[in-house]
């Protein structure tokens, strides 16, 4: 499904997902992959959801983002309480949806020039 909103405030532009691939500007990711309006990393995640944890919230200092979106893959899973807490004493409430909702909801916080972090597995 493609995705693209006319306008954007930031370098990164969530282009498309489908088929376990995130296409951002003219490049696909097949594995995790950390996107905000000015930033981009595919190193800097665990390879599972499984493995995400709050030592990683505090490395992403999510607490600079008005909206965490956390893409979990096809189908959304939910993240573990102490994850979710952790985020809420953080100061940053993490939104937890599948990885295709996600990236739209980025795409629209992005046109709208507002700070988004996505944390997304394809």
């Amino acid at each position: 499904m493609d995705i693209t909103l006319d306008k954007s405030s930031g370098h990164y532009q969530i282009k498309s997902y489908h088929q376990g691939k995130i296409t951002i500007n003219d490049e696909q990711y097949q594995k995790p992959v950390l996107v905000s309006l000015d930033t981009l990393s595919v190193d800097k995640l665990p390879q599972s959801i499984d493995n995400f944890d709050e030592a990683l919230l505090k490395r992403l200092d999510i607490k600079q983002y008005e909206a965490v979106l956390v893409g979990t893959g096809k189908s959304m899973q939910m993240l573990s309480w102490e994850v979710i807490e952790a985020a809420q004493m953080l100061g940053a409430p993490l939104e937890v949806m599948s990885t295709g909702a996600a990236c739209r909801t980025f795409t629209v916080l992005a046109s709208e020039g507002r700070q988004v972090l996505a944390i997304l597995y394809p």
